[in-house]
């Protein structure tokens, strides 16, 4: 089953189903901000994000190129902030650790000054722990209720 999924990088056609994922109930409540997005805000941030040197934005499809999710990395300095979001269909399938460790290896082998990744995860979402502390990310401090966890890349 997991290998009929795949990650490709975002394009211009991705962005309305970028924006339905991230409107999506389940999203909002796992997610620092709890705001619904305006089509408007999400058109200027996701033509900002997609054109950036900064942000790396794979998007999760199927062998048919529909869009099941999406998967983006921040970086700064040495680090890359990591976001994860999947369509209701494929969540709770064990789908998460391996796609997050797909992508992990792409942006280690794109990018070389990247030594780790971040995730900042809410306290109460304990699956999105769980997967990414199976993936050999380390708790490193709770921001009242927010959670910092780092992975290390290690470079063969």
């Amino acid at each position: 089953m997991q290998e009929n999924y795949y990650l490709r990088k975002v394009k211009e056609k991705d962005i309305e189903a970028v924006f339905n994922l991230f409107n999506e109930d389940y999203v909002r409540d796992n997610s620092i901000n709890k705001s619904k997005i305006t089509w408007e805000d999400h058109v200027k941030w996701f033509r900002s994000i997609i054109n950036s040197t900064d942000n790396i934005f794979f998007v999760v499809t199927d062998y048919q190129d529909q869009f099941l999710g999406q998967i983006r990395y921040k970086v700064e300095n040495h680090s890359a902030i990591v976001s994860i979001g999947l369509c209701q269909e494929i969540r709770g399938k064990g789908l998460a650790k391996k796609l997050l460790m797909d992508s992990i290896k792409l942006i280690a082998e794109e990018n070389d000054g990247v030594n780790n990744v971040i995730a900042y995860i809410l306290e109460q979402n304990v699956a999105s722990q769980k997967v990414f502390e199976q993936v050999d990310f380390v708790l490193s401090e709770n921001q009242r209720g927010l959670l910092k966890y780092i992975y290390k890349i290690t470079r063969e």
